[in-house]
């Protein structure tokens, strides 16, 4: 496998697409805002390489100050604009300025501000992804009962005010059930309750969640069997499947994302039902360009939707899935934007990372074993995110996460078990 090429300052050229003929380039590309964790301005970056103009809206440059990009929105061929990004009104008025200046690929690449993207989108007529389908993707209730309507397997959900509607839910879908809030993510709150006397137990902190995202506790049925995530490019509503991830999640009670593999194999069978549902959630959700990150339980029944996120998966996986198919992602995802067709080589290695949870809560102040873990082989990168001083709870939920690890293998049972002794040798260090 070819290492990933470093990164470093570029200038607008003309990309080549997979046939080694020069692609037409887009005349303009607007990006509000980005992730800050994972993938970060990369894509900014893939958007410089291929469009004449590309236009970068946030609320505020210093969200980005420690990604390696961050030259691009300091000099350069990015245009940045400053708005307050989750405000409906400001993106409207700079939508309908840049749009009097000529059409424009709008993408807006974490959830958190798509809604306003969206509405302002379509209070001024420029295509993206409708506001119906934006409230779709970000309110688990609504997003089941729209898979019930159109026969797209999914997980039974009843939403519950109150812990006696929660009981009553419980006892109609039967136990053991998933709690979790209508609205959020990293699982926030998201906890299982195998008789009346846990869900009692758990209820008061999945409704204090749910109040704090302005959303309603759910009960669930809870899907036996591993849980898997499609990672897909959309072109004109037709999905392309890059590879399957699986997800290795910590025990009961709680949902954590212990460890992410990729590609995983599974049966062609498992594939091609993966493949079908992804197509019938395009046409659900009216979504025709753009990566989509889809989490699949593989139950008995076969495989069944526990959510859709209009994005690519979040911390390394991206990379992770670039390093695999020795291809960079990040064009491919342009691409997809652009309506255009997606040409991802077959995968020729694979890639794992390993989330690091501090197990205990506590002040955090550094980490220990980093000179063990640095000589795993196939370690590609380890990234502390906590600070000194930062408090971390009791691993319960993403919240209690102090970094991430990554390596790469010739399979994906290799490049797991390197990044699951990289983990290993680290040890979170907390002050008094």
């Amino acid at each position: 496998m070819k290492p990933i090429e470093p990164i470093v300052p570029i200038t607008p050229t003309p990309s080549r697409n997979e046939t080694g003929t020069m692609a037409d380039r887009a005349d303009h590309i607007v990006i509000v805002e980005a992730l800050t964790s994972g993938t970060g301005l990369r894509l900014v970056e893939a958007a410089v390489r291929r469009a004449a103009r590309v236009t970068f809206v946030t609320r505020d440059k210093g969200r980005y100050a420690n990604d390696p990009l961050r030259h691009l929105l300091d000099s350069g061929p990015v245009e940045v604009h400053v708005r307050e990004t989750r405000s409906t009104e400001e993106l409207t008025e700079l939508f309908q300025e840049l749009w009097d200046g000529g059409e424009f690929t709008l993408i807006a690449p974490n959830e958190q501000y798509l809604l306003p993207a969206a509405t302002a989108a379509e209070k001024l007529g420029i295509p993206f992804l409708p506001t119906a389908s934006v409230l779709l993707t970000q309110d688990k209730h609504a997003f089941r009962q729209a898979c019930a309507a159109e026969s797209v397997p999914a997980p039974r959900s009843t939403a519950a005010p109150d812990v006696e509607r929660a009981l009553a839910a419980a006892e109609a879908t039967g136990y053991p059930v998933v709690l979790k809030p209508s609205i959020g993510t990293g699982s926030y709150g998201v906890v299982s309750a195998a008789d009346a006397d846990e869900l009692r137990w758990h209820f008061p902190e999945v409704r204090d969640e749910s109040d704090g995202q302005g959303g309603v506790p759910l009960v669930e049925e809870f899907l036996v069997g591993p849980v898997v995530s499609a990672e897909v490019l959309y072109s004109g509503g037709v999905p392309h499947v890059l590879g399957i991830s699986d997800r290795i999640m910590s025990e009961l009670p709680y949902f954590m994302e212990l460890a992410i593999r990729f590609p995983v194999d599974l049966s062609p069978e498992a594939h091609e039902r993966i493949e079908r549902i992804c197509a019938d959630l395009a046409r659900l959700m009216s979504y025709e360009n753009g990566p989509a990150h889809i989490e699949f339980a593989l139950t008995a029944d076969g495989p069944k939707v526990v959510e859709f996120n209009p994005r690519f998966a979040g911390r390394n996986v991206s990379t992770m899935v670039s390093a695999a198919l020795d291809w960079n992602v990040f064009d491919g995802v342009i691409a997809s934007y652009l309506g255009e067709p997606v040409n991802a080589p077959a995968p020729v290695g694979a890639a794992a990372e390993q989330a690091l949870y501090a197990k205990r809560g506590g002040r955090f102040e550094d980490v220990a074993g980093r000179e063990l873990a640095d000589r795993v082989p196939g370690l590609r990168d380890i990234r502390i995110t906590a600070r000194a001083g930062d408090v971390l709870p009791d691993a319960k939920d993403q919240r209690s996460e102090y970094g991430t690890l990554w390596c790469t293998g010739a399979t994906a049972d290799e490049a797991g078990i390197r990044a699951a002794s990289a983990a290993g040798y680290l040890r979170p260090v907390f002050g008094d």
